[in-house]
């Protein structure tokens, strides 16, 4: 999974913030207090009034703006929290939210999750099933909701590319310098990609990061989604793939259940995956390649060996 980037995360701290929102809502903000950080930003919670709010600061205003635009998407199996104010902040930006309350996904115990499983194969077939038909586009999206790739194929076999205006620019650099074993797998691993993606795919709304702390789980449902900035339109098996290519970090986390609670769900909709398997693989691989070249660029080369062995371990399970 991404890990936090010291160099990119955002370093303000409670104090800052409380001085900021003092100055941008008025008094009557208290009890702000560091709730999270990611790779991009930091996230503090405070009270203003009888509400419960966020206020994320970070560099990339597109996160931010991914999040407000997926609240059209919101429903009660997909609940995503109301993005109320975007704006600058020194050398980066701000966004206040509303608050959701809970435990993050990967850290419910064995017990949760067997529990949660029906609410979190709910809010996956409400991202499958979104409608997405005024957008287009394959990858990522931007401001205006629509990606920049025709194809499916093509966004996966873009994650070969280190351009500058890519946020870990220069991590083939560093791959092929500091780590040979991790630029073999890499190269072994791009061209299997070639051999198997394809575009005969569904055309779906993905989140793709949501298991680090961008879901939080109240009781045995889902309570918040949020963290909009890796969605991607694409193909629907990707969220799986996820789930199944981290589930050795969260060992707790049975994947099989969520698995099979899914594909009952597919049967009682008279939905059948075409060419399943392979589509997987094509997931599988982007999600390593993908975390190889991010943990190149942070240079955490534990990280990226394990990536590199659980994305063969995966390819070689399904061939």
């Amino acid at each position: 999974m991404m890990t936090s980037n010291q160099n990119e995360k955002s370093q303000i701290d409670s104090h800052e913030a409380q001085t900021f929102l003092n100055k941008q809502l008025g008094v009557g903000c208290v009890d702000v207090a560091l709730i999270g950080e990611g790779a991009w930003s930091r996230c503090f919670g405070f009270r203003q009034g009888a509400a419960d709010l966020v206020i994320r600061f970070g560099r990339y205003v597109d996160d931010f703006e991914n999040d407000r635009l997926a609240q059209r998407y919101a429903t009660l199996d997909l609940p995503i929290p109301r993005v109320l104010e975007i704006g600058s902040y020194g050398a980066g930006y701000y966004a206040i939210s509303t608050r959701v309350h809970g435990t993050p996904l990967e850290e419910v115990g064995s017990a949760q999750w067997r529990a949660v499983v029906p609410s979190l194969a709910a809010a996956l077939e409400a991202l499958r099933t979104a409608d997405i038909s005024a957008t287009t586009g394959f990858g990522g999206w931007g401001s205006n909701g629509n990606a920049s790739n025709a194809t499916w194929a093509e966004h996966l076999l873009a994650v070969n590319q280190d351009t500058l205006d890519r946020r870990t620019y220069g991590w083939h650099q560093r791959l092929a310098t500091f780590s040979p074993q991790g630029e073999a797998a890499f190269a072994w691993g791009y061209d299997l990609l070639r051999e198997v993606v394809t575009d005969f795919v569904p055309r779906c709304l993905l989140h793709c990061d949501l298991i680090n702390r961008n879901v939080l789980v109240d009781d045995e449902k889902i309570a918040g989604v949020f963290d909009w900035g890796c969605s991607l339109y694409g193909d629907h098996l990707y969220e799986l793939a996820w789930f199944e290519f981290w589930a050795p970090w969260s060992p707790q986390l049975d994947v099989s259940l969520l698995k099979t609670e899914l594909e009952k769900r597919w049967q009682t909709a008279g939905y059948t995956p075409a060419e399943k398997e392979a589509r997987l693989m094509a997931c599988y691989l982007h999600i390593g390649l993908d975390h190889l070249a991010y943990n190149a660029y942070v240079g955490d080369w534990e990280t990226l060996l394990a990536t590199a062995e659980r994305m063969k371990e995966l390819v070689t399970a399904v061939c």
